[in-house]
């Protein structure tokens, strides 16, 4: 078992070693729990030494923070586009649904074990290293002149409908498709409240 597990991690580059551990890490975590989810419980999964893991990760938070860290690169880029798009009204709107529209199921999943462990992400957050506090910048981009503080709240919340969303789905049956359409639709009311524009019907119908 272990010689078969050692050739195929060799078999592996270290990027390809690394996606992989994030990939089972982020799914133990947010189906077992990250506290319930031990170093052994990822080895075994992997097909890793310790070593092995270590090598890549020093520990489970180092794991979360870089599955965040995706997530920043997003924001990034985000912000880099925002930029540079000319004031436009519906400004807002677009770079919402552009941030929507890069959501995946994994991201889902990060989200779901960012509202399980709080602790964990506050420790995250003062060390730079969460997706919500970077998004000042984008809210400073997309502020209009002397914006009040409830504009600055519905512009946040026009880009948080994802996290609103799974939050809502708890319970039921909806799958990740699902809870991005509903995040979709409700940032396009948001939007329209925030630029005082009705949605396109082609957004409406999406």
């Amino acid at each position: 078992m272990t010689m078969t597990s050692t050739s195929r991690s060799d078999r592996r580059s270290g990027a390809e070693t690394r996606a992989e551990i994030l990939r089972v890490a982020l799914k133990l975590f947010t189906e077992k729990g990250y506290e319930a989810t031990s170093t052994r419980d990822l080895t075994e999964a992997l097909g890793l030494t310790k070593s092995s893991l270590y090598y890549h990760f020093r520990n489970k938070e180092d794991i979360v923070a870089s599955l965040m860290a995706g997530r920043r690169r997003d924001l990034d880029d985000l912000v880099d586009w925002v930029a540079a798009q000319p004031r436009t009204p519906d400004l807002p709107q677009r770079a919402a649904l552009r941030w929507l529209d890069g959501t995946t199921p994994d991201h889902l999943r990060a989200m779901r074990l960012a509202h399980a462990n709080q602790p964990l992400m506050r420790r995250l957050a003062e060390s730079g290293k969460d997706v919500r506090t970077a998004f000042d910048r984008v809210i400073d981009l997309l502020a209009e002149d002397g914006a009040s503080a409830q504009d600055r709240i519905l512009l946040r919340m026009t880009f948080d409908t994802a996290s609103a969303a799974l939050l809502a789905a708890l319970g039921t049956d909806a799958d990740p498709a699902d809870v991005i359409a509903a995040a979709r639709r409700a940032s396009l009311a948001l939007t329209q409240a925030t630029t005082d524009r009705a949605p396109h019907p082609s957004d409406a119908s999406a």
